[in-house]
């Protein structure tokens, strides 16, 4: 696994297929700094905070959610306004927020690839998990 990447794995309101007003400005930019590489799947858990989704890590093996992956023109710059939206500080895991991490993903092709990914660190409570693993955008 690379430790740099210029990919990121969106899954939820940053899908470019999603529409409805949350998260609207910040796809727009995201789609004016990034090229879509298509669908793709990550292990992990997605659970619906009711208007947007949250990932966390997989329990099973099986676990998989179901998202899209970006090439980002510069990886860099787009973090500097991405992580404050997502509500992150570089390094710091904090109750309550999300943390962005490598993992490895696979795209429809078959072909894995390492990408950036928002994960939620904190507990989901009673937000209902979605065991498709697919946010319905």
């Amino acid at each position: 696994m690379s430790t740099e990447t210029n990919y990121l794995f969106v899954y939820g309101t940053l899908l470019t297929r999603a529409h409805g007003e949350l998260g609207a400005d910040m796809r727009t930019r995201l789609g004016q700094e990034s090229a879509s590489l298509g669908e793709a799947t990550i292990p992990g858990r997605l659970f619906s905070l009711g208007t947007f989704p949250v990932m966390l890590e997989p329990a099973a093996a099986s676990d998989t959610v179901h998202g899209e992956v970006l090439r980002l023109d510069d990886p860099e710059s787009v973090f500097v306004w991405l992580d404050p939206y997502e509500g992150i500080t570089p390094g710091h895991k904090r109750e309550g927020e999300y943390e962005r991490a490598r993992r490895s993903v696979r795209l429809a092709s078959g072909e894995e690839l390492v990408a950036w990914v928002y994960l939620y660190v904190a507990d989901p409570v009673d937000a209902p998990p979605i065991p498709s693993g697919r946010w319905q955008a």
